[in-house]
């Protein structure tokens, strides 16, 4: 089958390794529909230590465990990230192998170089690399028991860049250095680099050229330093060897941090991208991955997918986002992330937790079932491209300032000023984006690559294993050779522009779309069942004894019965209405029960919380019981997606009559369980086709029809088929909708809401990259957020034409 697609999940292990516990969460992401793990320290407590014995035993066996279950097994070569830090360790054994830079400081003369560092791996000393390799790769292969190490597949590295992941061009203006590169360049390109220094930052003669050879020397620098070293390791030894950069959205992004994407990827045995957010990007850096996989002759190309994608995510928005990239020749998706326990500062790093902690977390398999089988019908880009597009790499390098650099955004690239670099960048860009529209299929690739790896013969150029017949040359891009277009017209090649490509290459129309049919059914109205139980997000406020507390207002309490606190973290002590509860722990955190006594006839619910003295400073807590969230205010309508709720709340009796059509307002704003709808269909034994569902807002739906599993549904369709035998009649439809796990997790008091990226700041209301350009410094507001939920539409009759 083609465009076959796997699904692993970074699997971040952020609680101390217990085998059994271990086994446990690696057979529910197994049910889940996974196909295997990237083992994933991420906030790790360190115990037992870090790549000691105990540590390596206790993998050994999770790894024959996973074997015995056909769980594809991957590690990732890092204690958090990014990758080459060995937890700390490279730099405590070699501390002067610390970043280092050159900035410009402009004076009355007109400005000076400057030389920096700071107290973080450098990428670029090689020394570093394999004491990295030494501790870790070597570390792994000698202490897992053999069998277990010849069943790893590979090893994961994350987001090296030139100065230890972080992009201090965007930050400072600085450029990434090492002493080493005066040696380096004068052996290649026989003259002074020290003299042309300044060019980096000023337009004197020849700087344009002086900024290529210094760019293009730090890529081989990463090259040669970091990720050939590891390739070189992992071939040996029979690994799989997986790595995305930082920055790859645009070439004037990934500039600052890697240099060339195509140069580096090279070197990777399975090239990586890392496609974060919610929604589907730009269509030119998913195109890079599957370009040099195909062109490397390599087993697909793979992604780090969703990272930050916020607790928003649902089953329809997860499928958008991966067969956007799926239709990209992505065929390996890597989740970011599975948390392995859910603590408070879990439930905040860069959400969400997919799957296991997913509201919908059931219809995971239906899911992946789904995107497989649509996946299979997309084109087969493994087949011969129609195109192949030059980046204008060696161009932006050429007019590359540092000062574009620091207005840029660090997350996605955005918002890189109109200078002559940035126009070369937009241009490459919205070509790429027309080609994608012409509905072409292109692979990318640049000028120097060409020029180093191409060959020309047989009315082709040959790049590794893949040949293209035409060649579209991106505006600005710069050659060593200046008789190269006609090289590879003598070749046969077919040669285009961005002027004429449409005149030259076949532009497809777009295929008709099969329309759906929908009829009436004749049927009852809907009525909402209430559920079991029902919970409250508890916002703990600090006192100024240090205590943490919240005030509940109470309706009737004396029909609630019992309740249940859950914390997602350990404190000292908890007291309801002034005495103590037993907390204990659970595999969901820490619960304790709250008697009748506690709070019947009470008007108030009074909780407050001594925390440990290394402890969470705000732990998540909820209180679960058969009660009703309401407010004194009014729901108001924020978007077509959201409604917001003003305080306080208080906890009411469950209507006896719940409303479908808002689940919300009736009471229901922070629930993780799905809540059943039912109605009475009328049918005919005739009747053929689906059911659609209409008017609802939910992540997931199960239907059944007189007690048959129908199967699940989700936007933007809401349709199960119906059975092939059907006998006429009145049947009983139930519809369990599942909330937005952002209702139970937010974070609602973010001014936005559900936002498409979720970094931890805005759980604290602290602007960050992630917000909009125009929020607030301080981005918490009084009301709290919810994602619509309730089902109010007949049920229709679908046909397809």
């Amino acid at each position: 089958m083609r465009n076959r697609l796997s699904f692993l999940s970074l699997w971040s292990i952020n609680d101390a390794l217990n085998l059994e516990q271990l086994k446990v969460g690696l057979d529910e992401l197994r049910l889940a529909g996974l196909e295997g793990v990237i083992f994933h320290p991420r906030f790790y407590p360190n115990e037992p230590v870090y790549m000691s014995e105990e540590y390596l035993h206790i993998l050994s066996n999770l790894i024959l465990y996973a074997k015995s279950t056909g769980m594809i097994f991957w590690i990732y070569d890092e204690n958090g990230w990014p990758s080459g830090t060995a937890s700390g360790e490279v730099i405590k054994r070699l501390p002067d192998s610390t970043c280092k830079y050159v900035n410009w400081i402009s004076d009355e003369e007109g400005g000076r170089l400057v030389f920096g560092e700071k107290a973080a791996v450098s990428s670029l000393n090689a020394a570093a690399t394999q004491t990295f390799i030494a501790i870790i790769h070597e570390g792994y292969r000698k202490g897992l028991l053999p069998e277990a190490f010849d069943y790893v597949t590979g090893f994961f590295s994350d987001e090296v860049a030139f100065l230890d992941g972080h992009g201090i061009t965007v930050k400072t203006g600085a450029i990434p250095w090492d002493e080493g590169f005066v040696e380096l360049y004068e052996g290649k390109h026989h003259e002074a680099l020290l003299p042309n220094l300044p060019l980096l930052f000023t337009t004197g003669k020849g700087y344009e050229s002086f900024r290529v050879r210094y760019w293009e020397m730090l890529t081989d620098a990463i090259i040669a330093s970091f990720y050939k070293p590891i390739a070189d390791w992992c071939e040996k030894h029979g690994k799989k060897f997986t790595a995305h950069l930082k920055a790859e959205e645009s070439p004037f992004f990934q500039l600052s941090y890697s240099g060339s994407c195509f140069q580096v990827l090279k070197y990777v045995e399975t090239p990586a991208i890392d496609a974060l957010e919610r929604f589907p990007g730009n269509n030119f850096y998913p195109r890079i991955a599957h370009s040099i996989a195909m062109q490397q002759g390599r087993d697909g190309a793979l992604v780090e997918a969703m990272g930050g994608s916020g607790w928003g995510v649902s089953p329809e928005s997860f499928t958008n986002y991966v067969m956007w990239l799926a239709g990209h020749g992505v065929e390996h998706f890597v989740l970011h992330l599975n948390q392995l326990k859910l603590t408070t500062q879990a439930v905040q790093d860069w959400p969400p937790s997919m799957p296991s902690h997913m509201t919908w977390k059931d219809a995971f398999p239906a899911l992946l079932a789904s995107i497989k089988e649509q996946a299979a019908q997309l084109p087969d880009l493994r087949a011969n491209p129609e195109v192949l597009i030059v980046t204008p790499t060696r161009g932006i390098m050429a007019h590359f300032d540092t000062t574009d650099a620091m207005q840029m955004n660090e997350h996605d690239g955005s918002n890189i000023p109109a200078s002559t670099a940035g126009i070369l960048n937009a241009k490459m860009l919205a070509l790429v984006e027309a080609c994608h529209a012409a509905g072409l299929h292109y692979e990318l690739s640049e000028e120097r690559f060409i020029e180093e790896s191409g060959l020309f013969m047989d009315g082709a150029l040959r790049i590794g294993m893949r040949d293209y017949t035409h060649v579209l040359i991106a505006d600005g891009c710069r050659w060593k050779d200046p008789a190269i277009e006609e090289r590879l017209r003598s070749a046969g090649v077919t040669v285009c522009h961005s002027e004429d490509w449409r005149d030259v290459l076949p532009i497809k129309a777009l295929a008709a779309v099969s329309a759906a049919v929908t009829s009436d059914l004749k049927q009852t109205p809907w009525v909402a069942e209430s559920p079991k139980w029902n919970q409250i997000l508890v916002e703990l406020q600090q006192q100024e004894s240090g205590k943490l507390l919240v005030e509940l207002n109470l309706e009737e309490s004396e029909s609630f019965g019992g309740m249940t606190l859950l914390l997602l973290d350990a404190v000292s002590e908890v007291w309801v209405n002034g005495q103590p509860i037993e907390l204990l722990p659970t595999t969901s955190g820490y619960e304790g029960d709250i008697s009748v006594a506690q709070i019947a006839g009470k008007s108030m619910l009074l909780l407050e919380v001594t925390r440990l003295p290394e402890g969470e400073a705000f732990p998540i807590a909820f209180l679960r019981g058969n009660f009703a969230v309401k407010s004194k205010a009014a729901l108001i309508e924020k978007d077509e997606h959201q409604w917001m709720l003003e305080g306080p709340l208080e906890l009411s009796p469950i209507s006896d009559v719940i409303d479908s059509a808002n689940l919300i307002e009736s009471g229901f704003p922070y629930a993780s369980s799905p809540i059943a709808v039912r109605k009475t269909l009328f049918l005919d034994a005739s009747e053929r086709g689906a059911i659609q569902l209409t008017d609802l807002w939910a992540d997931a739906a199960i239907v059944k029809l007189g007690g048959q599993e129908l199967g699940w549904c989700w936007g933007p369709h809401w349709s199960v088929p119906l059975p092939q035998s059907l006998q006429g009649g009145a049947y009983e439809l139930e519809v369990l909708l599942y909330p937005s796990t952002f209702n139970m997790y937010g974070p609602h008091h973010h001014l936005d809401g559900d936002r498409y990226l979720t970094s931890p700041d805005q759980y604290k209301g602290i602007k960050n990259f992630a917000d909009r350009p125009d929020a607030p410094e301080q981005t918490r507001v009084s009301c709290a957020h919810f994602v619509k939920w309730g089902m109010s539409g007949d049920v229709q009759l679908l046909h397809w034409k």
